[in-house]
């Protein structure tokens, strides 16, 4: 499923770095008040069910600490463990990238072939190649529509795709891309004669030593120790269940703990996985960034009800990894906050989201048509136990939060949403202000689309 937030460098850290070797050379605060910050900073998150996973962090080669927060059930209080295994995301494309490289080294895909080289099917994708794909710039559509796949079968997605209009001749701009990756599992099946979730376990999971995780087609979020997954819903929880998850083949489903994704990270640390470019940046979904004067190689993924993230600072010899269960504005912003505790940064204070109040009449007046959104068009509907907010455009459904009269609170950012009535009292307007994780806000307006103009005002009354 799409994710609003691109996994690439943000304004403010821009710029590659080359590989680093692991040396402890900068100073940072002791993995005891890192620690401790780190709980502190995230309390109040927690305390409002805004955040809710395991965060472990290991510096070199010492045992790994884990600091777990909230529940891995928030219905029946199971504990948050350590052990918790979590739907990771696009963190998957790590290894279908390492898959496809290592492909190309062996001699058995090459990087310039089409995608018609390798699923004949595929006739009208002879301008789209296998290079191209891994870096974002074939030109393909971030993600399938909202249920365009009948089932997770790898020929469901070769017959979608050879209906579809593919794309001209690459490299085009950079264009993050789901759809892509699904294409590259298809290829790495059809070279190799197996199947994609058994070629990644025997190639990569079990050599690295990754033998509680697994790479799941569908479901992601079903299994043994997976926390239940959330979404923003309606009092009396503040939580509901997220939107079904759509099959991610070669983009997600990768289910892991946390040990095992700093197993992970030493391999693409150490180079045995080798996702670097030569000039420093990245491939697989990874990115190089610069933060205040120092490389980080970072990766994070999101599914309904969950997210996770890696970030190796090899200059500290220092790896945090993390997972969540709470689709919710946290998850977004949580990565930088993690890398200001880690270097001792001063990361202000979370944003917390107003507290949630009951639906009035008042609310359910907003329910119509907008334009506007940096997000696309919007719905306002009546819900299950409230008011959702629906990107028409994809179909895609977020619970509004009441937070006083007139006011909503679009969880999934941190965005209160005040409504501006014109002379009849209708909702006409809502203005916004996104508050995400840290920082200032930015300010939009969206307007109703869907009232009938008013009539024309009576002409006022003249004397003869």
């Amino acid at each position: 499923m799409f994710r609003f937030v691109a996994l690439v460098c943000a304004a403010g850290c821009a710029g590659l770095a080359l590989f680093v070797p692991s040396s402890p050379a900068q100073s940072a605060l002791p993995a005891t008040d890192l620690e401790q910050t780190t709980r502190d900073w995230l309390a109040p998150l927690v305390d409002r069910r805004d955040f809710s996973g395991v965060i472990m962090i290991r510096r070199g080669e010492d045992q790994p600490v884990a600091l777990t927060f909230g529940y891995a059930d928030w219905v029946d209080g199971a504990p948050m463990t350590a052990e918790a295994r979590f739907p990771t995301g696009s963190i998957t494309k790590s290894l279908t990238a390492a898959m496809v490289r290592r492909l190309i080294d062996e001699g058995r895909l090459s990087a310039d072939a089409p995608v018609s080289r390798y699923v004949p099917e595929l006739t009208g994708y002879g301008a789209v190649r296998i290079g191209d794909i891994i870096s974002h710039t074939a030109g393909l559509a971030r993600d399938f529509p909202a249920d365009a796949l009948p089932d997770a079968r790898s020929d469901s997605l070769v017959a979608w795709l050879g209906g579809q209009t593919a794309p001209g001749p690459g490299p085009h701009e950079y264009a993050y891309s789901n759809l892509g990756y699904g294409i590259l599992a298809v290829v790495v099946e059809r070279v190799m004669n197996a199947r994609f979730e058994t070629l990644i376990a025997t190639e990569f999971l079990v050599p690295l030593g990754m033998n509680d995780s697994r790479l799941a087609r569908s479901d992601a979020g079903q299994g043994r120790a997976v926390p239940t997954g959330y979404a923003a819903g309606p009092l009396p929880l503040d939580l509901r269940a997220p939107m079904p998850d759509s099959p991610g083949l070669g983009a997600a489903g990768l289910v892991a703990p946390m040990r095992d994704l700093l197993r992970l990270a030493d391999a693409v640390r150490t180079r045995r996985i080798d996702l670097f470019e030569p000039d420093g940046s990245m491939t697989g979904s990874w990115s190089t960034l610069l933060v205040n004067g120092e490389p980080i190689y970072t990766i994070q993924g999101s599914v309904p009800g969950y997210s996770a993230g890696i970030s190796i600072l090899p200059t500290r010899d220092l790896t945090i990894v993390y997972g969540t269960n709470i689709e919710s504005y946290s998850n977004w912003g949580l990565r930088d906050v993690l890398h200001a505790l880690a270097q001792g940064r001063d990361a202000g204070s979370p944003n917390l989201r107003p507290a949630t109040h009951g639906l009035t009449q008042s609310h359910l007046n907003a329910v119509g048509l907008y334009a506007g959104s940096p997000y696309g068009p919007v719905s306002v509907r009546s819900g299950d136990g409230g008011l959702d907010l629906i990107l028409t455009q994809r179909n895609w459904r977020f619970h509004l939060t009441p937070t006083g009269e007139d006011a909503l609170n679009w969880r999934l950012f941190n965005i209160d949403l005040e409504f501006e009535r014109d002379e009849a009292g209708r909702v006409a307007t809502i203005s916004a202000a996104e508050h995400g994780l840290t920082g200032d806000p930015r300010h939009w307006r969206m307007e109703r689309t869907d009232l009938p103009p008013l009539p024309p005002a009576e002409p006022a009354d003249s004397e003869n």
